[in-house]
């Protein structure tokens, strides 16, 4: 694991563990198919997550994930965060890798993290290996 860390004055060990935590179970919700899991992850933070439909889960399937880079911001309250997804789509079954920034935000009365976005379009991905 490695994390580029700016100055932060009050940054707690805590903190960086939940973010972690938060990482890899939304790193792993997309690979597992974990809708519910995924819903208490992502929250955009100026408005309500859109309902992940069934259908999402219907024309791709993850078959891995690698977390290539985590940046949390000086004040410890923002990170950006870059994963990378290995998946196909059922009808051709070629390996493809999609590549996500993210931009993750911490709620401090409920001292969690949240996805500031949603799930990787997969549709619009054109590279494969």
């Amino acid at each position: 694991m490695s994390w580029l860390v700016g100055c932060a004055g009050g940054l707690t060990k805590e903190r960086l563990v939940t973010l972690e935590d938060a990482i890899q179970a939304y790193a792993s919700g997309v690979r597992w198919q974990h809708q519910e899991l995924l819903s208490t992850l992502i929250r955009p933070q100026n408005g309500q997550p859109k309902p992940i439909s069934q259908g999402f889960w219907d024309n791709v399937r993850v078959t891995g994930y690698e977390i290539h880079r985590r940046q949390l911001s000086e004040d410890a309250l923002t990170a950006e965060v870059t994963i990378e997804f290995d998946y196909y789509h059922p009808d051709d079954s070629l390996i493809r890798k999609h590549t996500t920034q993210q931009s993750w935000w911490y709620e401090v009365e409920s001292r969690r993290w949240f996805l500031d976005g949603g799930l990787p379009n997969f549709a619009k991905v054109s590279s494969s290996y």
